[in-house]
């Protein structure tokens, strides 16, 4: 009997921790986003870290998405790299810092980095002493809508640069998905991060504002297991007049 061709799973950061995005979905269920926020936040106090991360988790993926955010998004993220740092699984604390550095205020900054770079030196620890191995692809489609005209695109993974894409970013736009990386990585956690940029298309008579967007996933690899990593930027819809911005989105299989 064939076998049944591998299940596509939609990842965005959150979607890529322990928890299945089913479960937080289904946790989030007849909960208002400030319940989930008090709930997870009176968890993790009480060192219950599974349901803490369950209902932040939750809370982030329905308030954090997109332009602006939650009053309470940066102390989410925050949380949850605690909670990351605790279970030892750098990759993810590492992604929740970063996530939490992209919203204000900003005072505090210095301390959160200092943490984001601590995790940063235990998982490059924790892969240097990995022998094991895993291939791993990498794709991109740039499927932005018209009024806008990419300007870059650097991916980098593990924090090093593996694709930078400057006068030709423009090349990555189109309805297929495009091979930029092929290699392998060490079984255990790592860190995918990109940043693109796209300016406003003088011929695109729509509404615009020049975009920049910063955006990172942890995953885990299986040793001699491959693994596809497909990212996609599009056009996110803005709430009201506001214009469509660039987004970012992965998916793994």
């Amino acid at each position: 009997m064939p076998k049944s061709p591998p299940a596509f799973r939609a990842v965005t950061f959150l979607a890529t921790f322990a928890v299945p995005l089913a479960s937080l979905i289904a946790l989030g269920c007849g909960a208002s986003s400030e319940e989930l926020y008090d709930r997870g936040q009176a968890s993790f106090k009480q060192g219950k870290l599974e349901p803490a991360v369950a209902d932040l988790e939750s809370f982030a993926l329905k308030t954090c998405g997109g332009a602006g955010g939650h009053q309470h998004c940066r102390q989410a993220y925050l949380t949850l790299g605690h909670a990351y740092e605790k279970r030892e699984a750098p990759g993810k604390a590492w992604a929740a810092y970063d996530a939490a550095l992209t919203f204000g205020p900003h005072s505090g900054d210095e301390s959160i980095a200092s943490d984001r770079d601590r995790m940063r030196d235990m998982l490059t620890a924790a892969q240097q002493k990995e022998t094991g191995r895993a291939p791993v692809i990498i794709r991109y489609r740039d499927e932005v809508t018209e009024e806008y005209t990419a300007r870059s695109v650097v991916i980098s993974l593990d924090f090093a640069p593996i694709v930078t894409k400057d006068k030709d970013a423009g090349e990555l736009h189109g309805p297929d998905f495009r091979r930029l990386y092929s290699g392998s990585v060490s079984a255990g956690e790592h860190v995918l991060i990109v940043e693109m940029a796209h300016d406003c298309n003088p011929n695109g008579g729509a509404k615009c504002a020049r975009s920049r967007v910063h955006k990172a996933w942890p995953f885990s690899s299986v040793a001699r297991t491959p693994a596809t990593l497909e990212i996609r930027a599009f056009a996110e819809s803005g709430e009201g007049d506001s214009p469509s911005r660039p987004a970012l989105e992965l998916v793994s299989r």
